[in-house]
């Protein structure tokens, strides 16, 4: 199911006045005060669609856990829906609350953005003059709509990728270890948000031990086809990781498979919007040189992974944005 975005000029509703683009900035200071460790580079992977419970069918996603600050409970927005999970992972508020509840992404979506003044972890990486980039599937941003959707998200850079993952790890790999490399890099792995939608979730015949959901086979191929991209990346990175320079982000917008009532006529294993646990809940791993290592307490949000990066990367962090990850 492809998402409905759209980008009329989105930047100037965003900074429709100075006030409004300044409101995000009022307070901000740089969190020094923090477990994490400083870097020069991040690279956030989101891994579109990937319900928490399938990393431990991703071998190499599962084995980097050993070395990474990691959990299985970050909680996505409600609805649990790609440009509202997409837009609150960048911005580190909760979107939803802002009005922004749908897939479609317009002239009404950038001025609730702007009206409450939040602004994305690329303009605030851009604004302590670092540079950033994103690889972005066509599905997400079409081709057409790439200069104003840069501007929109103040990136210095976006490229269209397919669905071909081969091209999808060759295109992450040179852009995060060319010499030139932005200070901050995003990843969207689209592929297994597909599956979902094609195939389903989760599986309509079978349920496992106590009641609960059992994976898709088809849902199942593709996130471990994400898994082979995230291991290349992280193979290629490892040298710049455990130097101290880069750290990696692996998260996801949404889970899926309990979507009832989501979008008519389509079954719920094949959709995602609601609270359930299978739409809602989804891995988050971050791998960095002196990170403390392992399971992340609590139930952290996807409006954490924004100011996790600005902190990595020590740029300010606007007030009213979540806690970094600790």
């Amino acid at each position: 199911m492809l998402k409905t975005l759209k980008y009329p000029a989105l930047a100037a509703v965003l900074c429709v006045t100075q006030v409004a683009c300044s409101l995000d900035a009022l307070g901000a200071a740089a969190r020094t005060e923090s477990s994490l460790p400083a870097v020069r580079r991040v690279v956030v992977v989101s891994i579109d669609g990937l319900r928490a419970d399938g990393v431990q069918k991703m071998p190499a996603l599962a084995a980097l856990e050993s070395r990474a600050a990691w959990t299985d409970s970050m909680q996505t927005v409600v609805p649990s829906l790609t440009v509202p999970g997409h837009l609150s992972m960048f911005t580190g508020r909760d979107v939803t609350a802002m009005g922004v509840v749908t897939n479609t992404l317009d002239q009404s979506a950038g001025l609730a953005l702007a009206i409450n003044g939040a602004t994305t972890m690329f303009q605030w990486v851009k604004d302590a003059g670092g540079r950033t980039s994103a690889l972005a599937a066509t599905s997400l941003i079409p081709g057409s709509s790439l200069a104003s959707a840069q501007s929109f998200f103040g990136i210095d850079q976006i490229t269209s990728v397919t669905a071909d993952l081969d091209a999808l790890r060759a295109s992450a790999i040179t852009a995060a270890t060319a010499a030139d490399a932005p200070a901050l890099l995003f990843v969207h792995i689209p592929t297994v948000d597909f599956a979902g939608h094609d195939f389903g979730w989760v599986r309509t015949d079978s349920v496992a031990a106590g009641g609960g959901d059992v994976l898709g086979a088809q849902y199942l191929a593709a996130a471990r086809g994400a898994d082979s991209a995230v291991d290349a990346i992280e193979r290629a990175l490892r040298p710049a990781i455990e130097s101290g320079n880069v750290a990696l982000i692996v998260t996801a917008d949404h889970g899926g498979g309990h979507g009832e009532h989501c979008v008519a006529g389509m079954p719920a294993t094949r959709e995602h919007c609601t609270s359930q646990p299978g739409d809602r809940t989804t891995p988050f791993l971050l791998l960095a040189k002196g990170v403390t290592t392992g399971r992340i307490a609590g139930q952290p949000t996807i409006m954490q992974v924004a100011p996790t990066v600005g902190q990595l990367l020590r740029v300010k962090i606007p007030a009213r944005a979540g806690a970094p990850i600790q």
